[in-house]
């Protein structure tokens, strides 16, 4: 069952649907004036019109496109004090839209067709249709030689035919002025004499050079309602040449320069676009939009060096919106300009497009990553939906709930715009892309429509709603300061990117829309979720793009609201059906991304290498012994979480208690981190058991076999170990293939030498180690070190080096220090000397007697 929620939406939603298409009327510029005529349908008129007009098309391509004149509706509403709507300038054939095409030579526009809107204005001829199939502006352009060739001696009679028989206007219904060749008969006068009958003087050209240009114009007759109040044409004497069997004949007649239907308050140029100049306020608008894609990059970059991506899903989104944006731009490119390309044309066409769309889809992805992350963070979202859809689960239960609400919030939305600009007095066109209205040009329109919608949706509820709403919620604490920021900034953004109508209003009337869209779209986000967010902007954008077509008497035309409206109605039936009978999204199973599962893996990891770091230095000493006749004292180093070296000292006692020997050890295990700390630990234990009782000999020997039984092969442990007699202050010695120990006496240092074997513990089963015995004498210093002294490299990847070991014990001033103070020292100056970054674990045990 819906939830209370649900049917609130459901009520709302069926008032804003029905709200919207009672004002439509008010609001909708193509209200009782859709799109009558197919692109395909007006080429096809100018292609049967041509002969007529002393022309063929047979060399030439045509390029065709719908505009939408706001500029004119708008100087009308200003003009007459009457109410102006869009419905009402339908109704009385108003041209407030037409087709306009462009004739050229093919393949001669090139790469001018970069630019759409420009290419109208060139070629050799441009042809405005109005929306009920009749010519209203002809015109040659200028730098074309005229093609058309119209043959007669009166100019009336040519005039006649071309307006009344080609261009089909009911030339009865008008008064011929002849204002260009009687100086005493004007408008006014023309029209007192209606009835009687007008001549013309009668042109002879003799020279043939063209530059007799005569222009004639026709006014409505009073009681006349219908077709343009006023006819004009402009012709040029001609004479041309024709080759035959019988040879060279002349003929006389005119070319076309221009030819205007049109009412009096209509202006020449119906396509008058504004100066360009943006205002502050705009510019301001620009820059948030332009600050939002920055943050999305920044975010979703950080993200993508955290690892906290699912690539198959960004990669999806990135080639399904590039391939979207190249797919749609090549179809309307093909579409409209298919004539005029050439090879060189269609490669800069699609290399152009192809990078654009890269980039697109690069931004998508990347809000998407972004979007993904702040929703998977913050619990929202619908994230669980969109894991079920990712994983191909599309019979959801809540899905289907989305779906529904969606289509419902959708119809909310149009309501809610209608009321608006009803209240504003104002309407809304179309502005399907970056060049105004195309789809009414592209053959395959209900294919564009979707594609355009989806991809547009896609970009503005993962960016320009979901990232935003993450990205607040995440800075900002406030619960309801970081949603009153995120109206504020989607609502910029979608006044700027998210747009796809065109209102006449200031841009101040404009963000009101969009305020009250973007605050719907927030809430409904935060309350439910992206799919909702993005069936409701499909909604709302699929019903804005099929109304140019609706009532149209063209089957073409029909056609493409009939299959859109279906698409549209399936969205709530789809929604129903999968929320009676799909599974819920329990069943699906909770989703764990990749980056997710890495991420746990990791922390377990981190876990247990934390788990064996702490075990490790419970090994070794938390403080070293204290007795009278000796200092000591150790460090441990690790260049890794955990490292290979081990060392330790134990102080024997006699039966009374007092000190007898000190036995230190240090030992290095090959390898780094987990690899050396295992087989450490593994001798250190080892050692520890018997340091108490026996000779450092005798326990290396002991200790050596189990280690070649029980570690790799390709380990090798190294170990110096040291067993000091406080009553004669002897040192016995032994090293198994460690670094040499280092006395140092009377202010000067040197290496100890042991009797051989010194092989690495664990190199063969058999080894039987000796030790080296001295005494020491009082002011003496012994150390014990592993390699990770000597190998320690500075930024040049210079080694310390093993000579200069016994060189640092001498620079130090140990007489005055304490064991603990000189192995600071050592440790400081390896540590600095390596710019702290230590290329082996390092362990230090210095005695001083």
């Amino acid at each position: 069952m819906f939830s209370k929620g649900s049917y609130i939406i459901f009520i709302i939603g069926v008032i804003g649907a029905v709200a919207f298409w009672f004002l439509r009327d008010q609001i909708d510029f193509n209200a009782n004036g859709p799109v009558k005529q197919s692109g395909t349908s007006i080429e096809n008129m100018i292609f049967d019109m041509s002969p007529m007009l002393g022309f063929s098309m047979d060399s030439l391509g045509i390029a065709s496109t719908f505009q939408q004149h706001s500029g004119y509706i708008n100087s009308l509403k200003d003009s007459l004090d009457e109410e102006i709507t869009p419905s009402r300038m339908n109704k009385n054939n108003v041209h407030s839209q037409s087709w306009v095409s462009v004739i050229a030579q093919k393949e001669g526009l090139g790469q001018s067709i970069f630019d759409p809107n420009g290419v109208f204005s060139q070629g050799k001829l441009t042809i405005r249709t109005s929306n009920y199939g009749r010519v209203i502006r002809f015109q040659n352009n200028e730098g074309f030689s005229n093609p058309t060739f119209v043959q007669g001696d009166s100019i009336e009679a040519v005039a006649t035919s071309v307006v009344g028989d080609v261009f089909g206007y009911p030339l009865d219904d008008y008064i011929l002025v002849q204002n260009q060749y009687t100086d005493t008969l004007s408008l006014e006068n023309s029209i007192t004499l209606e009835n009687e009958i007008q001549t013309v003087p009668q042109l002879n050209t003799q020279n043939g050079n063209g530059d007799n240009e005569i222009e004639i114009s026709w006014v409505r007759k009073p009681g006349v309602t219908s077709g343009p109040e006023q006819l004009s044409i402009s012709l040029t004497t001609v004479v041309k040449e024709f080759e035959s069997l019988n040879g060279f004949t002349t003929r006389f007649g005119y070319s076309i320069n221009n030819f205007s239907a049109k009412n009096e308050l209509e202006p020449d140029n119906l396509n008058v676009a504004g100066d360009g100049t943006l205002s502050a306020f705009q510019i301001a608008f620009f820059s948030t939009a332009l600050l939002i894609t920055v943050l999305v990059f920044i975010v979703g970059i950080r993200n993508i060096f955290k690892g906290k991506v699912e690539w198959r899903r960004a990669l999806f989104v990135f080639f399904a919106i590039s391939i979207t944006y190249l797919g749609w731009r090549s179809i309307y490119f093909w579409s409209v300009f298919g004539d005029f390309h050439d090879t060189n044309t269609v490669f800069l066409l699609i290399l152009n497009n192809l990078l654009t769309g890269l980039i697109l889809g690069l931004y998508a992805a990347v809000a998407y990553i972004s979007w993904e992350a702040f929703a998977r963070s913050q619990k929202n979202g619908q994230v669980e939906l969109m894991d079920a859809f990712w994983q191909r689960k599309f019979f959801v239960r809540e899905t289907g709930t989305a779906l529904v609400n969606g289509f419902f919030i959708g119809c909310i939305l149009l309501g809610l715009f209608a009321l608006i600009l009803f209240v504003q007095n104002s309407y809304f066109s179309q502005n399907d892309s970056q060049f105004g209205f195309t789809e009414a040009a592209i053959k395959v329109r209900i294919l564009t429509i979707n594609m355009s919608a989806w991809s547009t949706i896609w970009l503005v509820g993962f960016a320009q709603i979901g990232f935003v709403y993450g990205f607040c919620k995440h800075w900002i604490k406030n619960s309801w300061l970081s949603i009153i920021i995120t109206i504020l900034f989607s609502s910029i953004s979608l006044t700027v990117l998210g747009r796809v109508f065109a209102t006449p209003l200031t841009f101040y009337g404009d963000f009101l829309i969009f305020i009250a869209l973007g605050f719907l779209l927030v809430i409904v986000y935060e309350r439910y979720g992206i799919i909702t967010v993005n069936t409701a902007l499909w909604v709302f954008t699929a019903v804005i793009m099929m109304m140019p077509y609706v009532g149209s008497s063209d089957i073409e035309m029909a056609s493409t609201w009939w299959v859109q409206g279906f698409l549209v109605a399936g969205v709530p039936l789809f929604g129903f059906i999968s929320h009676k009978y799909g599974m819920p999204v329990a069943e699906v199973g909770d989703y764990i991304p990749e980056y997710q599962e890495r991420i746990a893996q990791h922390m377990r990891v981190e876990k247990e290498i934390e788990i064996a770091r702490e075990s490790q230095y419970k090994l070794m000493p938390l403080q070293p012994p204290s007795g009278e006749g000796f200092d000591v004292y150790g460090f441990f180093l690790p260049s890794f979480e955990v490292g290979g070296d081990y060392f330790d000292y134990v102080l024997t006692k006699n039966e009374d208690g007092s000190p007898n020997t000190l036995t230190m050890v240090v030992v290095d295990v090959s390898g780094k981190a987990m690899r050396a700390a295992m087989p450490a630990i593994f001798t250190s234990g080892l050692l520890l058991s018997r340091m108490k009782d026996d000779t450092p000999d005798r326990i290396l020997t002991d200790v050596n076999e189990p280690i070649f039984t029980r570690t790799d092969k390709r380990t090798f442990i190294t170990c110096a170990m040291a067993q000091y007699n406080l009553a004669t202050k002897t040192i016995s010695v032994v090293n198994a293939g460690h670094c040499k120990p280092i006395i140092k006496r009377n202010g000067a240092a040197d290496f100890i030498q042991t009797p051989e074997p010194r092989l690495p513990l664990g190199f063969k089963s058999d080894t039987k180690y000796h030790a080296q015995e001295f005494k020491l004498k009082k002011g003496d210093v012994f150390l014990l070190y592993s390699d990770g002294l000597p190998e320690a490299a500075n930024e040049k990847g210079e080694r310390f080096g093993f000579d200069e070991v016994p060189r640092l014990l001498e620079r130090i001033h140990t007489e005055n220090l304490s064991s603990n103070e000189i192995a600071q020292e050592i440790k400081r100056t390896v540590q600095k000397f390596s710019n702290y970054q230590l290329a082996d674990d390092t362990t230090v045990i210095c005695l001083k007697v």
